[in-house]
């Protein structure tokens, strides 16, 4: 049996150097991520000599396995042999995934079925032309239209003590969140809050003095930037794009790439994706249906 543990905050910066590098870009490799989704998905990992194994749960599929990570040495095939012998005496299905897309044909030729599964993809961006989104033909209008608007508009780099004002703008826009997310995304909000500095997260508050319209905060990894989480008044016109900008003029002095979230079948993500143009789309690939 592979001895793992309940993924923690000492795990994060150690899972970090395994994968500095390794150029995986897809969500579910970010430890700060994994971290921070722990209630939701509740991640256990497990550090070998040969490899890094981690697995965590499903809703609606139960446990997934992550593919080995290697370490060092070790025989790929074997491992995952040994990992189906787990899953046999703990009389659960062997299920593998995400498995990035460069590794696709390998566990194809070791005789796995494998699956990708577009609403679970990680769109990735070059961060300049996020951080300039008001010259995108795209988003031009509402942006401007956003600042005519708003002219007292300023940008907040956040800080612990903004979590009350955080919380109370999350309040007022609850009606206009999907119900199920938003409490997994509240808990996830607490985790990035009070772990802001230890985790080096970066986050924007988009205000004036009247009222907050957004708020987004994500991690660096490699030099990629990934937005974790993005509240924002949907009723308000420009504040999606004019968010994005904001977080990308902050991070873009750490990072050339962003990594924005699966889209899960949502309409509004799939239009701004496209209207986005990704550099490149990262699939999560499965030996199973989600």
């Amino acid at each position: 049996m592979i001895n793992f543990h309940k993924f923690n905050f000492l795990d994060c910066k150690k899972l970090k150097n395994y994968l500095d590098e390794k150029n995986l870009y897809l969500y579910e490799y970010n430890p700060y991520w994994i971290f921070t989704n722990a209630s939701f998905y509740r991640p256990e990992i497990c550090f070998s000599n040969e490899y890094v194994y981690i697995r965590y749960n499903l809703p609606g599929t139960g446990k997934v396995y992550y593919p080995p990570i290697k370490n060092q040495g070790g025989n790929l095939e074997m491992t995952l042999l040994d990992m189906e012998d787990e899953c046999n005496e703990l009389g659960i299905p062997f299920y593998l995934g995400p498995i990035p897309n460069s590794d696709k044909r390998l566990y194809e030729s070791l005789s796995y079925r494998v699956l990708p599964n577009d609403n679970l993809s990680t769109y990735i961006f070059n961060m300049s032309e996020l951080s300039n989104l008001s010259l995108n033909k795209n988003f031009k209008a509402d942006i401007k239209q956003f600042n005519k608007e708003h002219k007292e508009i300023f940008l907040k780099k956040v800080k612990k003590e903004d979590f009350t004002q955080i919380i109370e703008f999350i309040s007022k826009i609850r009606d206009k969140q999907d119900e199920l997310e938003f409490y997994p995304k509240i808990n996830q909000l607490k985790e990035c809050m009070d772990h802001l500095y230890e985790l080096d997260l970066i986050g924007v508050l988009l205000l004036d003095e009247q009222a907050t319209y957004g708020f987004a905060i994500g991690s660096l990894m490699d030099n990629c930037f990934y937005y974790h989480l993005m509240f924002y008044d949907s009723d308000v016109v420009g504040a999606l794009p004019m968010l994005i900008s904001a977080l990308a003029k902050y991070a873009q002095t750490f990072s050339r790439f962003a990594a924005m979230p699966a889209h899960n079948g949502k309409k509004e993500l799939i239009d701004l994706y496209n209207s986005l143009k990704p550099l490149r789309i990262e699939n999560y690939n499965g030996n199973f249906n989600v």
